[in-house]
């Protein structure tokens, strides 16, 4: 009796096994990016200020959206919420955009690029739980041949929403204050 309901549990096993891919159920991957306040990078290539690769934490460097939760210092992994593109060129695409509409033209650093000016951004924190807030705390410079001719410091926070669209909004709207406030003192 035990040799027959070992049998019949293992062919159980081995039949959940063979079934085809497209009927087992997985969740599906869903992709997100900030938003940016023009439809596509406006920025010249006679712009004065590039953007230096953004410095982020650790726990934001993965392609997962990560939320951090109403305690303040647990955080959640969301396997099937991804980044289309990394956090990290986003901030800094709509960012360079940003400023780009308020007048000062910037652009990504890239090799072989030739600015005056390049702008550093250290990234502390840059998340929320949903139904909470968004906090972007992030700390800026602006130096040429290595002085510092601004710098600044922005704590900001915005209502996150109860959805992860609405949680990449208010980050959009984040990154978009920055660029906002940074225009401002350049002026």
């Amino acid at each position: 009796m035990k040799a027959l309901l070992l049998t019949l549990a293992l062919a159980t096993a081995l039949t959940g096994c063979s079934f085809p891919a497209q009927l087992r159920s997985s969740p599906s991957v869903r992709y997100y990016v900030l938003s940016s306040p023009l439809p596509q990078s406006s920025a010249s290539e006679a712009a004065s200020i590039g953007v230096l690769p953004v410095t982020l934490p650790g726990y934001l460097t993965r392609q997962q959206i990560v939320l951090r939760d109403t305690d303040g210092v647990s955080i959640t992994i969301n396997e099937y919420d991804r980044w289309a593109e990394s956090l990290s060129q986003g901030i800094s695409r709509v960012l360079c955009d940003t400023l780009a509409m308020k007048g000062v033209p910037a652009l990504p650093l890239r090799t072989g690029a030739k600015v005056t000016d390049k702008l550093m951004l250290d990234v502390r924190r840059l998340d929320g739980p949903l139904g909470g807030n968004v906090v972007f705390d992030v700390v800026w410079r602006l130096q040429r041949d290595g002085a510092v001719l601004r710098s600044g410091h922005m704590v900001k926070s915005r209502p996150a929403g109860d959805d992860l669209e609405s949680l990449v909004n208010a980050q959009s709207q984040l990154v978009q204050d920055l660029a906002a406030e940074i225009a401002a003192r350049l002026r």
